[in-house]
């Protein structure tokens, strides 16, 4: 109170002699603050001056107006108190306490420009510890004032400059993307390659529940629905049915620390590679084709993407499911022969290969066409020691039709499909003979079997449709993310939800150069490491080509709020060492849904 009275009598003062100053004295920065008022900050954190408005704001109600949104944004005592800017530690990161005058740019950003993003977040965290006061206060901030934004933000979040393990500064930003494909809900002509839905079949082990026995050996387990529940013995008459639990080189994922699994037989084995899936290897639903399985992937690896329909329509996906194996991205060779693609900041090169068949596809009994527009087929042979796609059981194997490249890519192809009965797609290789006898099993058996897989990467994503808006698409905070405000980061080290400003190491004035305010809002497994983020363009051609273009060293600080509770910063106060011994904590904020710890 005292503060706030000094203020108003400073306004008073200030007020009375504003009618001496000299107009051309008075320049306005941004939010229409004067000059004046933000020289008292360092030079080099100083606003570059722009034109002032044709009826300037008279000095004194712009003073009133900055001490009522400072009000306004002023945290609770309990807030203040529980500020702890003291540094500490988790086991993938280090994080330094920071003053906001320590952001390059800080005082320069146009912090409007996050606030739609960041109230996006308050609709997911503001009703969680911590959370509730800065998102509650933020409904009477003015979203047009950058001032009061920048207050707002000081008042109530600590800074922290995120570090490597080894206290190094230094990562990486990449850039992506909502790419649009062409599509159809049938299967033919160009139209070859399915985008998948969740499996039907894939099963979840809590990795955090399993024995010690349970790693580097066979042990056992039950299913109820489809959660895998290992156990540590069975006794005899144990009327449970009991399966074998063979995880292999299974690893969790990182943000929900669950395996992914599947029945084959009497054994519980890790999910399909994607070199399994390509194959035929899969229980899914098709939720449409496209015609160009390079931009398949890249929308794999992206998690969202938009398809045009044949008859004109936008569809828009968003990322469902993943196999649970891990992201390793097919390296460009030299001199390779595949197709070659940047995505997330790689260089990568997508092999689509031809498999010659085993025999085994020639005597697969035909089904109608149908069953390829579900992708779930009716009946399967107990008899199969491996299980059949729905793209590969019941259909006509031909090659493909040339793609947009110039490549031939041979396919799966399902029996009756382009058009009516007996027709076939037009394209080369594609015998119209062979469709004749499409629904003759004998005829199948000298049918060349060709597959298309690429074999370099054995993660696969799975997506759900959702409805078109304007707005981004959902990434895995579950709002929409926003073009040039809201990146990508690694769980573990930087909390979904929370406010992160990223600076480039480059000349601030070169082209590409970024020091904003952004907001955690999404993951992807390409995406790991302490000082890691990537930046979200948008939709379109335009954003692809930036998104492309974009690999940058960078510093990046989160900004917490002050009543967050964080183990690790609590254990680094108690100890006062100021994170200086190592934390066992897996995520700086355990969450369970954004980012459950190791300990369950």
């Amino acid at each position: 109170m005292h503060n706030v009275a000094w203020k108003l009598g400073l306004v008073v003062a200030l007020a009375g002699c504003a009618g001496s100053q000299p107009a051309s004295t008075t320049t306005f920065g941004p939010a229409s603050e004067p000059q004046a008022l933000a020289s008292s900050q360092p030079a080099a954190q100083a606003s570059p001056p722009i034109p002032a408005p044709a009826a300037p704001t008279p000095f004194a109600q712009i003073e009133t107006a900055r001490v009522t949104s400072a009000t306004a944004a002023a945290p609770p005592a309990s807030a203040a108190n529980a500020s702890n800017s003291v540094a500490f530690a988790t086991r993938h990161a280090y994080y330094a306490s920071a003053r906001f005058a320590d952001l390059p740019g800080w005082n320069t950003d146009d912090l409007g420009g996050s606030w739609d993003a960041f109230k996006r977040s308050c609709s997911v965290l503001g009703s969680r510890a911590g959370w509730s006061d800065p998102c509650a206060a933020s409904r009477s901030v003015d979203a047009g004032n950058a001032a009061a934004i920048r207050e707002f933000f000081e008042a109530y979040f600590n800074a922290y400059q995120i570090r490597n393990t080894d206290r190094s500064g230094d990562g990486t930003l990449t850039g992506y993307y909502e790419p649009l494909l062409n599509g159809s809900q049938q299967y033919g002509g160009a139209f070859l390659y399915p985008i998948y839905g969740t499996p039907d079949d894939m099963l979840y082990l809590d990795a955090r529940r399993l024995p010690d026995s349970a790693h580097g050996s066979a042990s056992a387990a039950r299913i109820e629905g489809r959660t895998v529940i290992p156990l540590t013995g069975v006794t005899p008459g144990d009327a449970r049915r009991v399966y074998v639990l063979d995880l292999r080189d299974s690893v969790p994922d990182i943000r929900d620390k669950k395996i992914r699994l599947r029945l084959d037989h009497d054994r519980i084995v890790p999910y399909y590679t994607r070199a399994e899936i390509e194959r035929g290897a899969l229980k899914a639903p098709v939720l449409a084709y496209v015609d160009d399985p390079v931009m398949l992937y890249s929308m794999q690896v992206q998690g969202a993407g938009k398809v045009r329909m044949r008859d004109g329509t936008l569809r828009r996906f968003a990322y469902a499911e993943q196999n649970g194996q891990p992201f390793l991205p097919p390296v460009a060779r030299t001199n390779g022969g595949g197709q070659r693609i940047t995505v997330r900041g790689m260089d990568v090169e997508i092999d689509v290969q031809d498999e010659p068949s085993t025999g085994s596809a020639g005597n697969i009994p035909a089904q109608s066409a149908r069953d390829a527009i579900g992708g779930v087929p009716d009946t399967r042979s107990q008899d199969d020691d491996e299980p059949v796609s729905p793209l590969l059981r019941g259909f006509k194997l031909a090659s493909a039709t040339p793609q947009s490249s110039g490549s031939v890519t041979p396919a799966i192809r399902p029996a009756g499909s382009g058009g009516a009965a007996g027709e076939t797609s037009s394209g080369p290789g594609v015998s119209k003979t062979g469709d004749a006898g499409a629904g003759k099993a004998g005829a199948l058996a000298n049918t060349p079997v060709k597959r298309v897989f690429a074999v370099s990467d054995p993660s696969y994503v799975f997506f759900r449709l959702t409805p078109d808006s304007p707005n981004g698409p959902v990434g895995a905070l579950g709002v929409p993310l926003s073009a040039g405000r809201s990146v990508a980061v690694d769980p573990r080290t930087t909390p979904l939800g929370a406010p992160v400003f990223v600076s480039t190491r480059a000349d601030p004035q070169a082209p590409g150069a970024i020091n904003r305010l952004m907001m955690a809002q999404d993951s992807g497994g390409a995406i790991r490491g302490a000082v890691r983020a990537d930046y979200f363009y948008g939709f379109g051609q335009s954003a692809q080509t930036q998104a492309s273009r974009t690999k940058e060293r960078i510093q990046m600080w989160v900004l917490l709020p002050k009543g967050l509770p964080i183990s690790a910063r609590d254990a680094a106060l108690k100890t006062r060492g100021g994170g200086e011994s190592e934390s066992s904590a897996d995520c700086v904020v355990s969450d369970p849904q954004l980012c459950v710890d190791d300990t369950p």
